[in-house]
């Protein structure tokens, strides 16, 4: 891990912080940064949304779920 020093808003720090429940200031930088990377890569997985054909039965779509 790199450290750094950043200059950053502190109501919006401490607001990140409340929302995010974090503990730390640290903790809060980095809850963020996974939050914002899941909600992009999520919306560019939407994008694919009806573009890809999968062939799947019943059986093989409920043994999938088995494993999750």
């Amino acid at each position: 891990m790199k450290r750094m020093t950043l200059t950053i808003d502190e109501d919006l720090i401490n607001e990140a912080q409340n929302l995010l429940g974090a503990s730390t200031k640290r903790e809060t930088v980095q809850k963020a940064l996974m939050e914002i990377i899941c909600l992009k890569k999520r919306k560019k997985a939407l994008t694919h949304c009806g573009t890809i054909e999968l062939v799947i039965d019943q059986h093989q779509l409920e043994s999938l779920r088995e494993e999750l």
